[in-house]
Formats: structure tokens, sequence, C-alpha cells
């Protein structure tokens, strides 16, 4: 009898084993596929760099590099750069402004092999007052203080844009100095 029972048990093992692969590959083939229409994600390497100039002369340049990932549904990349300066209300009270460049971005892949890089762009820099020598003009009338002059910059591009290709973006003039600002965007598909 015990014979019998330990038999009936090992069969009843083995079968159930066996009904329990059967299922687990039957799961696997009936997973449902993600949609064909689904893209997916190009990993990318965007460059910023903004470039301004004096009359012909440049006089700064400053770069940054900032990772997209194109038809990613997460999160817009970012990037954040800078320091805080104070800036002083009276003479024991003091204000901090936020100074430096922050860039998001988000790309989508267009149907003819370019991409579609939408970039929001905003750069905060500080004036000294008389630093130049001269006073600071803006409409022709001049400023006088004895505290710095926050100049802001943003910009939010749309840029049809293929691998390896640059585009000047924006070119805007400072209202204060007359210095040119140009801003060139270079994308690049990481491989």
């Amino acid at each position: 009898m015990k014979k019998i029972l330990l038999g009936l048990l090992l069969a009843t093992l083995v079968l159930s084993r066996q009904c329990l692969w059967s299922q687990e590959k039957g799961k696997s083939e009936d997973a449902p596929k993600p949609p064909a229409s689904e893209k997916s994600v190009t990993p990318l390497r965007v460059q910023v760099v903004f470039t301004e100039y004096e009359g012909e002369k440049k006089i700064s340049n400053l770069p940054y590099t900032l990772l997209v990932n194109a038809d990613d549904r997460g999160p817009v990349a970012a990037m954040r750069m800078g320091l805080r300066v104070p800036i002083e209300l009276n003479s024991n009270q003091f204000q901090y402004q936020d100074v430096g460049t922050n860039l998001d971005g988000h790309a989508e892949k267009a149907d003819d092999g370019r991409f579609l890089l939408k970039l929001n762009v905003e750069r905060t820099s500080v004036y000294a007052p008389g630093a130049s020598g001269k006073p600071a003009l803006s409409g022709g009338n001049e400023i006088a203080s004895r505290q710095p002059i926050v100049q802001q910059f943003r910009t939010q591009v749309n840029l049809l844009i293929r691998d390896g290709q640059t585009i000047q973006s924006t070119v805007a003039t400072d209202p204060v100095t007359g210095h040119v600002l140009k801003v060139d965007v270079t994308l690049n598909v990481i491989k």
C-alpha cells in the first residue's frame, strides 16, 4: 500500500510540475507585446555653447553638455550650474541671487532620421557697477547704482536637427553693454 501511495504522490508531482512548466511557457508566448508604433529610446548628447562678442571680438565661450534620451517618457533632462551671489539690501541685510545656467531638454525622433529637440535655456549673470570704467546705459539712460546689475537671458527653442549637426539657435544683444550673445546647439547620437 505504501508503494502505491508513494507512486501516486510521485506521479502527481511530476504531472503538476509538467503542467506548471507548460503554463509558464504559454504565459511568455501570450504576454502582451508593446505596440509596433512605440519608438525605442535613443541616447543623445546635446552641446549648448554660449559665445559672447563685443563687436567682432569674442570675449567669452561657455560650453555645456546635456544628455537627453529621445522618445523617453521619463522626466525631462535638466542641468543647473551656478552659484548664489549676495546682494546688499541695506547695511546689514543681504538677498541672494541665483547666477548661472539652466538647461532643460526633451527630444523626439522624426520620421526622416532627424530629431525634434526642445530646449529651455536660461543664463543669468551679474555686472559690477563701474567695472568697465564707463557708466552702464539702458535705452540711452545712465544706470546709477552701486548695486550689481543682474542680466537674465531666456529662450525656448524647438529645433529639427540631425546627428552631428550644429545650429545657431539664438542671437541676442545685451541692452546695457551692446554685447552680442550667440547660442549654438550641436546634437550627437551616442552609440
